[in-house]
């Protein structure tokens, strides 16, 4: 919904980061991607906006694309989801942008908003908290044109969704998961959780119903468990148990170093090929090499190489000689 991605930042607020992100998942190739628009405000230091790309294929390592443009490049309508970054544009159904690398990157991807809004929050949580993280359309179909590290894609109904976040600091050791590909027919499902053995949110849609983990009553009862790339979200919702079992391949993943806006290193790995299995009430739902797992640690991994480190803010130019 359009209200739900309308911009948290005012436009002076220092320490803020906000990010609009799409995920697509392209059936032919059994590619992914993942395009984030953001806009960050460090406490000391200019704020910057940048364009992001990522793509992951089955058979070969992930390639990442970003640019950083001075915060004037940055524009967002606080009355309609109407976004500007650079070259690129975000709304309620386009999506376009361009990188120019290396490597290049430029897309222009149609899709259709979806009715209501999905929170992993329930609101008196939202309404204490600073934070914002909303999935305006948690499932939708792209149909467009994608381009990325020399290879072009044409996309047509390929499914994903639209995300947006907004805090004054970005968190570690949190888990994220996200599925809008089943096998069993159309869906989604989310989750995430600040770390493993902590409470979490999980919710799923499929089949005309839903399990809904984000209510109040059922945080404490939802937990994420493991290590590594297996993890396992449970939850108890009003509508029965939940068991999401989740499996990445650290060698289809990419490594991002953040700088938060306090200065401090964070480091996220994310892979949108990863299968994973839920179980509910008498259900089962497949999602295989569709399913979104992201971690975070305040260490540099091990197996998975950082693509992406912190980027160093570009300097406003100035209009006189």
């Amino acid at each position: 919904m359009d209200s739900d991605n309308r911009p948290v930042w005012d436009g002076q607020r220092r320490g803020w980061v906000e990010s609009w992100y799409l995920i697509v998942h392209d059936p032919r190739t059994r590619a992914a991607f993942w395009i984030r628009y953001t806009m960050t405000s460090p406490l000391e230091g200019p704020a910057f906006a940048a364009l992001w790309a990522f793509e992951f294929r089955p058979d070969a390592p992930p390639a990442a694309a970003r640019e950083l443009f001075a915060v004037g490049r940055f524009s967002a309508d606080p009355f309609a989801f109407s976004l500007r970054v650079g070259p690129g544009r975000l709304n309620s159904d386009l999506a376009t942008g361009r990188i120019d690398g290396p490597p290049r990157a430029a897309w222009k991807l149609a899709y259709k908003p979806a009715a209501v809004t999905y929170h992993p929050a329930p609101p008196l949580v939202r309404a204490l908290s600073h934070a914002r993280f909303s999935v305006p359309t948690p499932r939708t179909r792209f149909t467009g044109t994608l381009e990325i590290a020399g290879r072009t894609y044409t996309l047509e109904n390929a499914p994903g969704c639209q995300g947006h976040f907004a805090t004054p600091s970005l968190r570690r050791g949190w888990t994220w998961a996200h599925a809008t590909e089943f096998e069993e027919g159309p869906g989604f499902a989310e989750a995430v959780a600040p770390g493993p053995g902590t409470l979490a949110s999980v919710g799923v849609a499929w089949g005309g119903h839903a399990w809904p983990g984000n209510a109040l009553l059922a945080l404490p009862g939802g937990r994420c468990e493991g290590q590594g790339w297996k993890r396992s979200f449970r939850a108890e919702t009003v509508e029965g148990p939940v068991v999401w079992e989740i499996e990445g391949d650290p060698a289809r993943a990419v490594g991002v170093e953040y700088a938060d806006p306090a200065g401090d290193r964070i480091y996220v790995y994310n892979t949108l090929l990863a299968s994973s299995v839920i179980r509910l009430e008498g259900r089962t739902l497949h999602s295989r090499g569709t399913t979104v797992l992201e971690i975070s640690s305040d260490l540099p991994r091990l197996d998975v190489p950082l693509s992406v480190r912190a980027p160093v803010p570009p300097a406003e130019k100035s209009a006189h000689p």
